[in-house]
């Protein structure tokens, strides 16, 4: 764990622990968001939800321990000169995703779950097994992987085959260790897969990494499902997004693209108009291509804006006092620091 947090931390930019951890988790509020943005870890969204606090405080303790992180006064962390030289020592070892910027299109626990019950079922059926323990005893999951099985109109054993074939053709073209560790994962007649100390002398990867090419791996089927409507996106076509917003925001984003304002779409969802800011906000954070940014953030509001605000963006401090938009002061200041950072990249 010590070794994978070590990763997030910068020597330069101050970062603070709950954004990585939250990031990690994929507790999508639009402060992590902002600040997931800034720290370059955006695309780390998701990557280990089942991360607890108390591993995360205890990693950083121990960081703290061996001088390779400080913390200031804020709780912020910066890598010290030591966790530099041993964050230069990891990268060797570290695998580097491939797949990571799909981060929004799925929940890959869930997709691991059904991808996993689906292959076994197939695996069995091929082999006129009827009697085996589903790895998978969720009955909703069950009951969808059934439907699958009879709806689909064709052979699905050949169709799975031909589909994983390619797939993972396609991996190896990415990286060879991402193609083993996927199909070293299924689960199937007399298979049961590899452990992890099995995977790691396999992959020639530490024990950490693990978790990061099993990740990239979901990330990549999600991927592949999503644009090959074949008998894999049958199977997994619910669980992937349709945007890189969550439901509720894009329903806001879209209502906003007709032209409608910020009160209208409030009145009309039911829902504060502080919310709907904080939905076009997450909009410009993940898809800032979706914004009018003149609409959005008037060149009166960032002429007034660009007196006050220079240099890095992640410096600026809001002051009620200069941002102008009453209520929506705040919402004007994280949109005009996207804005910059937009203009600027």
């Amino acid at each position: 764990m010590n070794n994978f947090l070590l990763k997030f931390f910068d020597e330069h930019q101050p970062r603070r622990i709950r954004v990585i951890e939250n990031t990690l988790k994929s507790r999508r509020t639009v402060s992590t968001l902002f600040w997931a943005k800034q720290y370059g870890i955006l695309n780390w969204t998701g990557a280990d939800r089942s991360l607890e606090r108390k591993q995360v405080e205890n990693a950083v303790a121990e960081l703290i321990k061996a001088n390779l992180i400080q913390q200031n006064l804020d709780g912020q962390v910066l890598l010290t000169t030591l966790g530099v030289l041993r964050q230069e020592e990891l990268a060797g070892e570290q695998y580097q995703p491939h797949f990571y910027d799909w981060y929004w299109l799925a929940n890959t626990q869930r997709i691991e779950q059904r991808l996993l019950l689906g292959i076994q079922v197939v695996s069995e059926l091929s082999y006129h097994n009827r009697y085996y323990a589903p790895i998978v005893n969720e009955y909703h999951e069950q009951q969808i992987v059934k439907q699958w099985l009879l709806s689909w109109r064709g052979n699905i054993i050949s169709d799975l085959i031909q589909e994983l074939e390619l797939f993972g053709d396609s991996l190896e073209s990415a990286d060879k260790r991402l193609a083993k560790y996927f199909f070293y994962l299924l689960i199937g007649h007399g298979i049961t897969g590899k452990n992890d100390m099995q995977l790691s002398e396999q992959l020639e990867l530490p024990g950490y990494q693990l978790p990061i090419i099993k990740q990239d791996a979901l990330l990549a089927i999600a991927a592949f499902a999503n644009s090959y409507h074949g008998v894999l996106n049958c199977l997994l076509t619910d669980l992937l997004a349709k945007s890189p917003l969550s439901q509720s925001a894009n329903q806001t984003l879209l209502l906003y693209q007709q032209g409608i304002s910020i009160s209208q779409i409030a009145q009309k969802r039911k829902i504060k108009t502080n919310t709907v800011r904080e939905h076009l906000l997450e909009a410009a954070i993940v898809y800032p291509e979706s914004i009018d940014w003149d609409r959005a953030l008037p060149v009166s509001v960032r002429n007034q804006l660009a007196e006050h605000y220079q240099g890095k963006i992640e410096d600026w401090q809001f002051d009620p006092e200069i941002v102008p938009g009453g209520p929506a002061a705040f919402y004007y200041f994280r949109l005009y620091q996207l804005y910059e950072e937009r203009v600027n990249d």
